[in-house]
């Protein structure tokens, strides 16, 4: 008896380790994104930019994408919170939440260089479940608000359970 026993639990184990094991995939998350953002100052004087985004881009391991955003700017630090949805060709979103910062760059008026961590809150598609952020560093020339041009590069680490969809 003892012997079928120890036969049995062998067998699990040998075919447990034969499966192909489903795990996270760690995997770099870069690229670049250009687009536009409409910035309304809000407060007599103002003390917030509430900033509305709509970006496309290609990332190495999502291929084309669109991206939406929406930040709150408190003045004059420049600090910036919110939260942002990228969406892939196919579908696929990630969402994430926003921590920045802006800075007007020296001897170019209206020119601020922005840098933004995002930080994966959700997923659909084979980003469900995934975590991870991203940093995007970008320009945006501030000389028309209602029309912002704006355009960076994007470098991080995307976890996904479902990477193999």
């Amino acid at each position: 008896m003892r012997t079928n026993i120890y036969l049995a639990s062998a067998v699990a184990i040998v075919v447990t380790m034969a499966l192909p094991a489903v795990s996270a995939t760690d995997t770099s998350f870069r690229g670049a994104l250009q687009g536009q953002e409409e910035d309304v100052l809000q407060g007599d004087p103002p003390d917030q930019i509430l900033v509305a985004g709509e970006l496309s881009g290609i990332a190495d391991t999502v291929g084309r994408f669109t991206m939406t955003y929406h930040v709150t700017v408190s003045l004059p630090v420049g600090s910036s919170t919110g939260s942002a949805q990228l969406t892939a060709a196919n579908g696929d979103t990630i969402s994430t939440t926003i921590v920045g910062l802006g800075t007007q760059i020296a001897n170019l008026p209206g020119i601020n260089r922005i840098v933004e961590i995002n930080t994966v809150t959700a997923g659909t598609g084979r980003f469900a479940g995934a975590q991870g952020s991203f940093t995007v560093e970008r320009l945006a020339n501030l000389a028309d608000l209602a029309a912002v041009p704006t355009s960076g590069t994007f470098t991080g680490n995307i976890i996904s359970p479902n990477s193999a969809r």
